[in-house]
């Protein structure tokens, strides 16, 4: 086959210096897939099925980090990138620089379930997928899917793990909640499918998630094994509908396999790994062992290494033909149970085509060769899987040079859009639900002097951007006050202090799902504090920036106004709402249980 080089002509003189010198260039244009698969060798292969994770801070080529990106793009052949906390021209830089030395086009993967903001620290967060869906407009899903996709494509991102096709059902959720488009099966499947196929008109693969369906579970599968007790007759009613409708529409070419137990189609239990390791998750934001209470030691084989779940139903069943995808290989639902090795052979003997940030590469890779040479894998399932994933990277066009490397040059016109913002800003506004209102509370009195009161199940999270539009609005004052874990007596009287001395209180809560966390709660420390606030009898209209959920530990709030996500956009349209500059109008996507049901959501026009 005829090999040229592949990188944008401005873009050449780089392109050489980051490239291995022995290795020839990938292929440009018109590719026959076949004729590729034939002429890789086995360990060429076995790469293709593994996406790695990344950050893209600025890294030096001498720091470990780098030198583990260029060993296993060079080396060990791997098929794509996983970006995490990143910035933008970092990644462009870095998503350029490992394209030019691999001689396979790589596809680069991000969760950008929330827009651009949600893995760029310098660009902005979209409201959530429950946020749009209160809307009641999935035109409004379809627009936010193709501008994610016009933006990350931008950075050479071409695969978006999104959208979320769980049904929220559970309100004690701690890991899909907001990430969903709420608890109707029939709704979640309309924004799915818009989403879905704003992303792929906008040039990217739209990926669903978390096949069979995360939204009934009280685990977090990063942290151990959720379990899924309900029959076959629920499971098609309700966690299954939105991926057989999703592809009976034909959007959305690839699916995200779950860390999920279902005994109901597969009741093999599932093994605690042999050596005994416990699982410790860490991330940005949390670092913590898994109690041998949280483990699951009586749960069934997760979905993504269960050949019932993965072949039988999804590809046979539902003729499902696209890309399958593992959630990540070194989460507690899976990882708990087998070690990278063998979770990564199970996984692709159970179906799937893409191992998915793999805890051991290295030894992940070197396994599945092993398993192929045994016999244990068949060779004709590992071609398979690669000829799909080559056809969906020719599908993407990632033989294209031009196609396939971010245009650094122009990535400030493309990345961080004003009309992006503008439609963040829209959703937020006509998201918004008031879910209960004391007569009177809204919309508030400038002259009112104001205490605005931020309630935190961290030592990070803020609401700044709602303080500020609260400071510039309220002509009487808004004196601000943070609660968070470490609170204490003191504190805590402070507060009453403060709340005593004010005429309304504002009351952000900022509780929202964070991967590995494990729970959404109002901490104890901070539910105290606000009792005694609630206690001075002053007026209390709250606001949620993150589980609409939160009002049950907090029953008494007299008004309770539900945003869904605390990013940039919401906070600014809370603060215009509240002061009735703009209309509420949002309705729930799902049942708050004892407080109110799906569809309620309390009117108000602009009143100013």
């Amino acid at each position: 086959m005829q090999r040229t080089a592949w990188t944008l002509p401005w873009l050449a003189a780089c392109a050489v210096a980051f490239a291995t010198p022995q290795e020839p260039a990938a292929p440009t244009g018109d590719i026959d897939v076949d004729e590729l698969l034939a002429s890789m060798s086995l360990e060429e292969k076995v790469g293709q099925l593994f996406v790695i994770g990344a950050n893209a801070p600025y890294l030096h080529e001498s720091t470990p980090e780098h030198r583990r990106l260029v060993h296993l793009v060079s080396d060990r052949r791997v098929g794509g990138v996983i970006w995490y906390r990143s910035k933008v021209m970092e990644t462009a830089v870095l998503a350029a620089k490992l394209q030019a030395m691999s001689k396979i086009p790589l596809l680069f993967a991000c969760d950008l379930e929330a827009g651009m903001g949600m893995r760029f620290d310098d660009t902005s967060w979209a409201p959530s997928a429950m946020a749009v869906a209160a809307t009641g407009e999935p035109s409004l899903a379809e627009r936010l899917g193709r501008a994610t996709a016009e933006e990350a494509r931008a950075l050479g991102i071409q695969q978006i793990y999104a959208p979320v096709a769980d049904v929220n059902i559970n309100a004690e959720n701690p890991v899909i909640n907001t990430r969903s488009f709420g608890e109707d099966p029939k709704q979640v499947a309309r924004f799915v499918i818009a989403f879905s196929r704003g992303i792929e008109q906008g040039g990217g693969l739209a990926t669903l998630k978390h096949f069979p369906g995360h939204g009934d579970t009280a685990v977090d599968s990063h942290r151990a094994l959720p379990v899924l007790r309900v029959d076959r007759t629920r499971l098609d009613a309700v966690e299954l509908a939105p991926f057989r409708e999703a592809f009976l529409s034909g959007w959305g070419r690839s699916v995200m396999v779950a860390h999920l137990a279902v005994p109901v189609l597969d009741d093999t239990p599932a093994p605690l790994r042999a050596d005994g390791k416990k699982m410790q998750y860490q991330d940005s934001e949390h670092s913590s062992e898994i109690s041998e209470a949280e483990r699951e030691k009586r749960g069934t084989l997760p979905a993504t290494v269960s050949p019932k779940i993965t072949t039988d139903l999804l590809r046979k069943q539902m003729l499902f033909d696209g890309l399958v995808v593992t959630d990540a290989l070194d989460m507690g639902g899976l990882a708990d149970h087998f070690d990278p090795a063998e979770g990564a052979i199970h996984a692709l003997l159970a179906g799937a085509d893409i191992l998915l940030k793999s805890d051991d590469p290295d030894a992940s890779i070197d396994g599945i060769v092993n398993a192929v040479k045994s016999g244990r894998v068949a060779q004709a399932a590992l071609d398979a899987s690669v000829r799909r994933i080559l056809r969906e990277k020719a599908r993407l066009e990632l033989f294209n040079p031009e196609k396939a490397m971010p245009d650094l040059l122009n990535i400030s016109k493309q990345v961080g859009r004003p009309e992006t913002d503008a439609l963040y800003g829209e959703i937020a506004r006509r998201s918004l639900t008031l879910v209960r209102e004391a007569p009177g509370s809204i919309p508030l009195d400038p002259a009112a002097r104001l205490l605005h009161v931020t309630a935190c199940d961290d030592t990070t999270s803020t609401a700044s951007v709602l303080q500020a539009a609260l400071a510039k609005r309220s002509k009487g004052g808004a004196r601000a006050l943070r609660l968070d874990p470490r609170t204490g007596e003191e504190e805590a009287a402070r507060a009453v202090g403060l709340a005593k001395s004010s005429d309304i209180i504002v009351l952000s809560l900022t509780m929202r799902t964070r991967s590995g966390s494990g729970k959404i709660e109002v901490p104890k420390a901070v539910q105290s504090a606000l009792d005694g606030i609630l206690a001075c009898g002053k007026p209390v209209v709250a606001v949620s920036l993150g589980s609409p959920y939160l009002i049950r530990d907090l029953k008494n709030l007299p008004t309770y106004l539900a945003s869904y996500s605390g990013c940039d956009a919401s906070q600014r349209a809370v603060a215009a709402a509240l002061y009735g500059e703009a209309a509420i109008q949002g309705t729930l996507p799902v049942t708050i249980p004892g407080i109110a049901k799906i569809g309620e959501g309390i009117r108000r026009e602009r009143q100013r």
